[in-house]
């Protein structure tokens, strides 16, 4: 998912190729040499997870470079409640810049200095699992739940499900993300927009009828050049195109792995995002503009992020609220984005059993109240703190609608596609996508010809 510090998956969009190249090579002692993704056909053993409390190990975590609020909610978590259970163990953080994810994690596994603990992402984590980096986990959940330290049922299952591969668990997600449409309240409310509409469980209609209103006020102000209405992050971020496009009933792949994007339902969308990109409610790919969400100058934005992201930034701060994604129902099947930020065991750890315990220490209740005091007010992985009222992920922002990122559960999908074909493909899928995406705002092709070049292009990334 892409929020300030989450956004991997876009920026490494131009490292795809050549990272799912290098992967591969047959020198590479971390490469999967099996054809095809890994088999939960097999097994799982149960682990062995009981550690001493009183063990002497340093554990080393990786997380993005230039990500304070990572860092901060990772040594509250740790100093302030998991040292008290394991007073011997030592914590040390490193970091990779988010353009080099890839090159770095891999480079650092072949030269054995990977860290014990690994932060990923959705999709990211399929890089790991392919690259044979990710420890599965379902042994050790497995071992904890028989000692009654791990029910299901305390947790957001399906977000660790967006973690999965074949039904074997690789990541501990450590919140629930899904993206949301935030509000410029107070933009909106001094261009005499009428609010009734922007409410939780609007529809995309309702949206589109806001975003003409807005229009219509620039237009009255001679300010409709270069300014829209909301940024999507449509033409660069799979989380909201991908979404959109099942919406209408269309996919890329299906659960064999073959191209189905030629639909009728793809047409559609192809049609809907030329209509809202030529009446300016957002803008065109490959366009420069000033306008922008963050800058104060645009009222919508869809996205992941969490509440203080936005609040801390001069132009918009104390009036930005959020709710709902507003839904497609042209099928009668609307999506919503949503996926994982979280960690995974490095394969090859010394420190794995200690690993485990922080992770799974992360998403018990007292750990989330520190990760929360250490700045996540995103939406806990933990179903039982849906109350931001009176949980600590609400503290300062009780007065928003945070309760945005707890509904359309129902609806919410990761991109699924990725995970459909043989994971080395997964960089190539992406970049086909997003140049579908492109193709389908900038109206340089007709939308059949969109809807042929993305048929060659997703064969062509898989080798086909």
């Amino acid at each position: 998912m892409k929020k300030k510090f989450e956004r991997i998956a876009l920026p490494l969009i131009a490292l795809a190729a050549a990272a799912s190249i290098t992967s591969c090579n047959v020198d590479d002692p971390y490469a999967n040499k099996s054809d095809g993704n890994p088999d939960a056909s097999a097994s799982i053993s149960d682990v062995d997870v009981d550690v001493p409390s009183d063990i002497s190990a340093e554990v080393h975590i990786l997380i993005p470079s230039g990500n304070d609020n990572e860092s901060t909610m990772i040594k509250t978590a740790w100093d302030e409640g998991f040292s008290l259970q394991y007073p011997n163990a030592s914590l040390k953080l490193e970091y990779t810049s988010v353009s080099s994810y890839e090159t770095t994690v891999r480079n650092m596994a072949m030269s054995g200095k990977l860290a014990d603990i690994v932060w990923t992402n959705s999709p990211e984590y399929l890089y790991l699992i392919k690259n044979d980096i990710a420890e599965p986990l379902d042994g050790y959940i497995s071992s904890e739940t028989k000692a009654n330290r791990w029910n299901w049922s305390d947790y957001r299952k399906a977000y660790f499900d967006m973690g999965s591969l074949n039904g074997v668990h690789y990541v501990v997600p450590r919140s629930a993300d899904s993206v949301v449409c935030f509000y410029n309240k107070k933009l909106l409310q001094d261009a005499n927009i009428d609010m009734s509409k922007i409410k939780d469980g609007w529809t995309w209609d309702d949206f589109k009828s806001v975003c003409e209103s807005w229009m219509e006020h620039l237009r009255s102000q001679g300010n409709a050049d270069g300014n829209y209405a909301c940024d999507m992050y449509l033409t660069g971020w799979g989380s909201v195109g991908y979404p959109m496009l099942r919406s209408y009933g269309a996919d890329v792949l299906n659960e064999k792995g073959e191209v189905v994007i030629d639909s009728q339902g793809t047409r559609d969308m192809i049609k809907e995002i030329r209509d809202i990109t030529d009446k300016g409610y957002i803008v065109r790919a490959g366009v420069t503009s000033g306008s922008s969400f963050e800058f104060g100058t645009t009222p919508f934005c869809f996205q992941s992020a969490s509440i203080s992201h936005y609040d801390t930034k001069a132009n918009i701060k104390g009036n930005v609220d959020l709710v709902t994604l507003p839904l497609i129902e042209a099928n009668h099947s609307p999506k919503v984005g949503a996926g994982i930020a979280g960690y995974t065991i490095n394969k090859k750890s010394a420190n794995k059993k200690i690993a485990w315990k922080f992770l799974q220490y992360l998403v018990s209740r007292e750990g989330q109240e520190y990760m929360a005091e250490g700045g996540l007010n995103l939406a806990p992985i933990r179903s039982d703190m849906d109350d931001f009222t009176k949980e600590k992920w609400g503290e300062g922002y009780t007065d928003k609608n945070l309760g945005a990122y707890l509904k359309n559960d129902e609806y919410k999908i990761t991109e699924e596609y990725l995970s459909r074909a043989d994971i080395k493909y997964m960089s190539r899928l992406q970049l086909a996508f997003q140049d579908f995406l492109m193709d389908a705002s900038q109206a340089r092709k007709t939308v059949d010809a969109v809807v042929t070049s993305a048929v060659s292009n997703f064969k062509s990334a898989m080798g086909q």
